[in-house]
């Protein structure tokens, strides 16, 4: 199970453990529908977050103590998802500048450039979506 103090405690931010609003930025991300969706992203070799960035920048953009306005914040958003596709079998695809631009459809206002990822291991938790 995905836990937002295994992320702190991973990448070192023990001192943001009690952001409220960091946390709700790593369970929107966490959603199944979210995690899968950057899987297919990623399995189209295109930024994970393409496809839902438009909606996380809308939710998230004006939070009081994790503001995506904030390049910081952003970076520490770009690491929780390594974080969460890790998890899946996923890594970081290894380029000159291991970034790419994200393409226009993805609507994004703040994120420019973000990770894309491919599947290179086994994965450690699997996607469980229910189909209504």
């Amino acid at each position: 199970m995905l836990t937002y103090q295994d992320f702190c405690k991973t990448y070192a931010f023990e001192n943001c453990q009690t952001n409220t609003d960091a946390y709700d930025v790593f369970d929107f991300l966490c959603d199944p529908g979210n995690i899968y969706n950057m899987t297919i992203f990623s399995d189209l070799a295109l930024p994970a977050i393409s496809g839902l960035v438009e909606n996380l920048e809308n939710t998230f953009k004006n939070t009081a103590s994790f503001p995506l306005t904030d390049g910081q914040n952003r970076k520490i958003v770009g690491r929780m998802v390594k974080f969460i596709l890790g998890h899946f079998g996923y890594t970081p695809v290894t380029t000159s500048t291991n970034r790419n631009k994200l393409r226009n459809f993805s609507n994004a206002a703040f994120f420019k450039t973000a990770a894309i990822y491919s599947k290179t291991k086994n994965a450690v938790n699997s996607i469980q979506l229910q189909l209504i």
